[in-house]
């Protein structure tokens, strides 16, 4: 890694180096295998709003690059109530009044999980949907869910939980 060299000024001067043919197609393969990956399964955590019918703050991974835990399921590890804030701040920054970016407590959105369960003696691929009550009241979100998550093509089972009811699952705060 070359440095940064400063003028006089304090200005940094950046060279940019060219890449080589050979190291460019390799690249380009690269982006080629990430291309025709796009549509597996995923697992991860969302936020329903009902306003607009769509999901937000979005985390997600494919569920192929991460393994089962002890208990044999696969998801994101990152938790709902540490990234509310920066969701609920990028949308306000980006100059949305939804109802739901007036909502300092994570839990008063409706919001939901998507595990990989492993299925012992199979390869196949089986979804659990961890939602609140809140999907009776908004079935489209239901859509969403499965196609934001590519679970299209997958086994799964939308699983009510209270802890993603609304205003529930602030036990999530100890973990």
């Amino acid at each position: 890694m070359k440095k940064l060299v400063r003028d006089s000024g304090g200005a940094e001067e950046r060279k940019v180096q060219k890449i080589s043919t050979a190291d460019n197609e390799i690249l380009m393969e690269t982006m080629r295998e990430n291309g025709r990956s796009l549509d597996n399964p995923q697992v991860g955590m969302f936020w329903y709003n009902p306003q607009r019918n769509r999901l937000v703050g979005v985390y997600s991974a494919y569920a192929s690059e991460l393994s089962f835990n002890a208990k044999g399921r696969k998801t994101m590890q990152v938790l709902h109530h540490k990234v509310w804030p920066d969701v609920r701040e990028d949308a306000i920054a980006n100059g949305s009044n939804d109802k739901i970016w007036r909502e300092e407590d994570y839990t008063q959105v409706p919001r939901g999980r998507i595990f990989q369960i492993e299925v012992p003696g199979s390869d196949a691929e089986y979804f659990e949907i961890l939602v609140g009550s809140w999907i009776n009241e908004y079935p489209q979100a239901a859509d969403l869910i499965i196609k934001r998550f590519n679970l299209e093509l997958s086994d799964f089972q939308f699983i009510h939980s209270e802890h993603w009811d609304v205003g529930r699952g602030t036990s999530e705060l100890f973990i």
